[in-house]
């Protein structure tokens, strides 16, 4: 059993300033042109200390207020991402006094501003000036987005979704998205970056649980996150030459679970991206660099920063109705939609045409990307465009109702997304005989096989009569008079067939003869609940999707 803890955000409508006790306000704006900064990151210093004792984000109209703990000496830290941080001289602050203090600051340059990190370790000493400075950019946003989650800044609802993966090639074999967009003042949350450090980042729980946390832009930009990793440029990205990676590692000394990865900037404008890592310190298993997780972050027109999505992989074993376990892959995640997400020159488009297993196009087919809030309805000539796309690996994938129905996916394909460049790919969903192989695998015959018998394949779904989430772990019987496939038998004979609803939720019966009624119940504590009668076909592949509550 895999518990996924994603980190995630809670954004919601802009609240007024504090009012009463001591209180900093003002207005940052542009030095040359006096325009208003929205989002920057102004931050109340102790006289003696860089460390932030209070902060916030410029609105829309660069205007900003920040309340005081208690009377005293203070200095103003204003931040903007790709501009040096300016930092006031000092100044005292009476009980209960407002003091006004405009911040003109420079426009964006493109040129990465220089700064010192105390305690940064990095792997490369040469390098140590501009990973200093990609740090403290990257480090602007995380900030920024916890504040946009602490002061609920804008409104936002999630939708989530899982997906079992085959190791490697990263292929979808199904995926689940949720229909139920939940408030993002629900989020998932990780712990926080100090009981990250003294816990680790994946444990053993008891039993045959094995817990993953996914950091929250609040564990990455603590100082023991900064503690517990050293950094190092990265090697560029391929077909990306729009990003600048900074890439980290556990510290030497650090010896729990932890997270190696790459954070990945906007080359130009120093803007965070999005943030890769994997596990370290995982069993010795196949493809073990794929397990782990990617978080985007995006900033909006208002200056605001949310988590625009995010996902968590972790092994997984099924067992296959050969009886024969299987190791795969699942994911995760979920992503934020948000009219004030709105697009950018990064984003593509997609399109393509939809066809059945006989090459006819076909309407109705829902075409959506893994991780993404993006998925389109085939028309009637079986096309499909999907917009706003972003860059990068993605995997599209097809549903139908009749593949759905088989717990199997219509079409997959995973690409690379290049940014600002629309492409075209098109599906042909598969036919019978693969529809046939994937459900039952069958060893290869040999000359000393003899034939098997034309037989017949059932699927039975079961999902959630609430939600349509998929139910593992149920117990289906297929049974049969086998007087009807064998006219020697005796008449008060039953044959049978057992299978238990796997990860998917589908039970698969492999070896049932066709053109005869078939009884399928259900197994369950209470004993045997007759579901419905149905026959399969000659070399076929039938699915049946059975709603219900199941008790357990």
């Amino acid at each position: 059993m895999i518990r996924p803890i994603l980190g995630g955000l809670a954004l919601l409508m802009l609240g007024a300033a504090s009012l009463g006790a001591q209180v900093v306000r003002g207005r940052v704006t542009e030095v040359s042109s006096a325009t208003p900064v929205a989002g920057a990151v102004v931050s109340l210093l102790g006289d003696g200390s860089d460390t932030a004792l209070v902060n916030v984000l410029t609105t829309g109209s660069g205007e900003y207020a920040v309340r005081a703990p208690q009377p005293g000496r203070y200095r103003l830290a204003v931040k903007r991402i790709g501009v040096k941080r300016f930092v006031s001289e000092s100044f005292e602050l009476g009980a209960g006094e407002t003091r006004v203090i405009d911040v003109p600051i420079d426009a964006i340059a493109l040129t990465l501003p220089q700064v010192t990190v105390s305690g940064l370790c990095v792997t490369r000493p040469r390098e140590l000036s501009r990973i200093a400075s990609l740090w403290e950019e990257a480090r602007t946003a995380l900030e920024a987005t916890q504040i946009s989650m602490r002061d609920r800044l804008m409104e936002a609802q999630i939708a989530r979704y899982a997906a079992e993966l085959e190791p490697g090639p990263l292929r979808v074999l199904f995926d689940w998205r949720s229909d139920a967009q939940v408030m993002a003042d629900q989020p998932f949350r990780s712990l926080s970056g100090d009981s990250l450090s003294e816990l680790g980042y994946w444990r053993q729980l008891p039993g045959d649980s094995v817990e993953y946390q996914g950091p929250d832009a609040s564990a990455l930009a603590s100082n023991a996150f900064l503690r517990d990793h050293c950094f190092a440029l990265a090697p560029a990205m391929r077909n990306r030459p729009d990003l600048i990676g900074l890439s980290f590692v556990p510290a030497r000394d650090r010896r729990l679970p932890d997270i190696a990865g790459t954070i990945w900037l906007d080359a130009r404008r120093f803007e965070l991206r999005f943030i890769e890592f994997r596990y370290t310190q995982l069993p010795n298993m196949p493809n073990a660099d794929q397990v782990g997780g990617e978080g985007h972050y995006r900033r909006l027109d208002s200056g605001a920063w949310i988590v625009d999505r995010w996902f968590i992989r972790m092994p997984q074993v099924v067992v296959r109705s050969d009886d024969w376990p299987r190791r795969q892959l699942r994911e995760e995640g979920g992503a934020v939609i948000t009219p004030a997400a709105a697009s950018s020159p990064q984003m593509t488009s997609i399109v393509g045409v939809f066809r059945d297993s006989a090459g006819r196009p076909e309407p109705g087919a829902v075409i959506r990307v893994i991780g993404a809030q993006h998925q389109v309805v085939t028309g009637q000539d079986g096309s499909y465009r999907l917009d706003n796309v972003p860059p990068g690996t993605v995997s599209l994938v097809a549903h139908t109702v009749a593949y759905d129905a088989l717990a199997t996916l219509a079409g997959d394909r995973r690409i690379n997304v290049i940014p600002g460049r629309s492409q075209r790919i098109d599906f042909r969903a598969p036919n019978a005989a693969a529809l046939r192989r994937e459900a039952c695998p069958v060893a290869a015959p040999t000359a000393y096989s003899r034939p098997r018998r034309p037989r017949g394949i059932l699927r039975v779904l079961m999902v959630d009569s609430a939600t349509a989430i998929p139910l593992p772990g149920v117990r289906f019987v297929v049974s049969w008079p086998a007087i009807l496939e064998n006219a020697g038998a005796d008449s008060s004979v039953e044959a049978n067939r057992q299978a238990v609803t796997d990860s998917r939720g589908a039970a698969t019966f492999c070896d049932l003869p066709w053109g005869i009624p078939l009884d399928v119940s259900a197994l369950g504590a209470g004993g045997r609940t007759h579901v419905m009668m149905t026959e399969v076909t000659r070399n076929g592949i039938v699915g049946r999707v059975v709603s219900g509550r199941i008790n357990r």
